[in-house]
């Protein structure tokens, strides 16, 4: 969090709170900012009765929120797929008809659905544009219409575990991805979850 030092009366407590919570050395940050182990110590003691220049305990205080922004990144960075994905899972089976994929899309607004067969295992996905494609197109069709015969190959797997930074790679180039556990579907990752956590 960004600080001024209006507060001189609770400036030092400040400096000195936030650096412990980041998990920091005074030497650690002296280090990185160019000053003495002693001008951290001092500046943490009293800042009233050091008297420092405006631009030392400035330093010292933008140092600390930019550890704090690369803490909350690696934090980010830290979180695996199940702790983002979706765990209730709209899906279709193969062999349910165009007519009824049009209504679940209509009904949540996704841009794709998974195709999911009785099993769990992940065999197709249908999207919007398609759906629209075949309503148009031949529209008397999508009741007798089944989705294994227009669904396209099923999204991208990833396992529990997988970290955002190799979730991020995958969704440059689909717009979700399939959480599975020992075969199954287990949840969902999507873009806008990944980008939530900026």
């Amino acid at each position: 969090m960004p600080y001024d030092i209006d507060d001189l009366e609770t400036i030092s407590s400040r400096i000195r709170s936030m650096r412990k919570a980041l998990n920091v050395s005074q030497k650690s940050l002296a280090s990185m900012l160019g000053l003495s182990q002693a001008t951290v110590a001092r500046v943490e003691s009293d800042v009233k009765s050091l008297n420092p220049s405006y631009l030392t305990v400035f330093r010292i205080m933008e140092g600390l929120n930019s550890l704090e922004k690369e803490s909350e990144r690696s934090a980010i960075l830290r979180k695996k797929a199940h702790n983002i994905m979706h765990r209730n899972i709209t899906s279709i089976r193969p062999t349910t008809t165009v007519a009824r994929a049009i209504s679940v899309i209509k009904d949540y607004d996704f841009p794709q659905i998974p195709v999911i067969d009785a099993g769990g295992t992940p065999v197709g996905t249908v999207y919007q544009r398609d759906l629209l494609s075949i309503a148009t197109r031949s529209p008397e069709s999508v009741n007798e219409m089944r989705i294994r015969d227009v669904m396209e190959p099923a999204l991208p797997q990833v396992a529990k575990d997988t970290d955002v930074l190799k979730l991020k790679s995958v969704l440059e180039n689909w717009s979700a991805v399939l959480v599975v556990d020992k075969g199954k579907v287990v949840g969902i990752v999507t873009i806008y979850d990944v980008l939530k956590l900026v």
